[in-house]
């Protein structure tokens, strides 16, 4: 139905300017050069034109040419609805009496011209037919590009929650149960070693090793399994960072601002705010509170989420020395963290706060 309507309307449009100055061109020749046809009424001539145009096109709807696939139908339909065209331009030219009894030389250069005007028209007209077909196939390949793009981001963040998930409870459970099997061994040796004597050294060594591996079990594992995957993120995006500001030093007061918009994205059972999405929310927050505490003292650190337009802010503020881009270090995790989001179409920001302090603002397009 569009082919059709571009097709007639750009060839309507084309015929149309090409009749109506040929006509007001040709009145103004005959009524000073040839004084016999002055007669003529300019009227009559832009009808007789009007009438050609519209025998054209409905010559172009009846033969469907714009529904042809074959370039030999399409040329073969606009060759004959040019003719017809032709042939009814001059026969409205009879009957409005443009000419009455015209010689075969002038017949055959109405034809001739009606034929010429209405064939280029007619091609005007398919070519904007095939530029909106060549255009909306671009468009088409785009979209289906676009589409392609985010399955591809939304199977790279289903699989990278996947691998954290599993990595994480790995090191929770079984590298962390291992080491509690290796614990309870070095502590039954070190009982038996110590009823014997002078083993005092060798029973202080391994206590040394069973205390490592207490620090290993209780403080690296479980701290790296919290950085593969937040402790409460199933729960909501909220109890999430909580439970990271719970762990900032006690001599830094923390503050967590969220707005009734996003509480209610972040609802467990109702909200639309998806895992993945929680998760770089959380690492925007773990970024913002490490480079509190690398580039501090701060005092305080304050995190606040909105939701905009659809769109999740995450910033992080924080009262530390002022962050200056043209001194500051590069910003390694930062950059890291805004080619991540930057893959999800959004945005992260880093700048000076006032009067002092720094702040990590990203957005996120839910």
């Amino acid at each position: 139905m569009r082919d059709r309507v571009t097709l007639l309307r750009a060839t309507a449009i084309v015929a149309l300017g090409y009749g109506f100055g040929a006509s007001l061109q040709s009145t103004f020749i005959y009524s000073r050069y040839v004084p016999e046809w002055a007669h003529v009424s300019v009227w009559s001539r832009l009808g007789a034109n009007a009438l050609g145009v519209g025998v054209l096109v409905g010559m172009l709807w009846a033969l469907r040419v714009h529904a042809r696939r074959s370039s030999w139908a399409v040329v073969a339909g606009l060759v004959v609805a040019s003719a017809v065209c032709a042939v009814g331009r001059h026969a409205a030219q009879l009957a409005l009496g443009v000419y009455t009894d015209p010689d075969v030389a002038t017949r055959d250069s109405e034809l001739a011209g009606g034929f010429v005007v209405a064939l280029i028209s007619a091609g005007i007209g398919m070519w904007a037919l095939l530029s909106r077909r060549r255009m909306r196939s671009a468009a088409r390949r785009a979209e289906r590009g676009t589409v392609h793009v985010e399955l591809a981001v939304q199977a790279l963040e289903d699989e990278e929650i996947r691998v954290r998930r599993a990595v994480a409870e790995g090191l929770h459970g079984t590298l962390q149960g291992k080491l509690v099997l290796v614990d309870a061994e070095l502590d039954a040796v070190v009982r038996r070693m110590s009823l014997q004597r002078d083993r005092a050294a060798d029973v202080a060594a391994l206590r040394r090793v069973q205390e490592e591996l207490t620090v290993v079990r209780e403080l690296d594992v479980r701290q790296m399994s919290r950085l593969l995957y937040p402790d409460r993120l199933e729960l909501g995006l909220v109890p999430a960072v909580r439970a990271m500001l719970s762990r900032v030093p006690s001599t830094i007061a923390t503050r967590l601002a969220v707005t009734p918009a996003v509480r209610e994205v972040d609802d467990p059972e109702l909200g639309s705010l998806t895992v993945a999405q929680r998760l770089l929310a959380v690492r925007v927050v773990e970024e913002g509170i490490t480079n509190a505490l690398k580039y501090g003292p701060a005092t305080t650190i304050v995190v606040d989420l909105d939701l905009c337009d659809g769109v999740l802010v995450v910033g992080v503020e924080n009262d530390g020395p002022t962050y200056d881009p043209a001194t500051a270090a590069p910003l390694g995790g930062t950059a890291r963290l805004a080619e991540r989001i930057g893959l999800a179409h959004g945005a992260v920001e880093l700048r000076p706060r006032d009067p002092r302090g720094a702040r990590l603002e990203a957005r996120l397009p839910l």
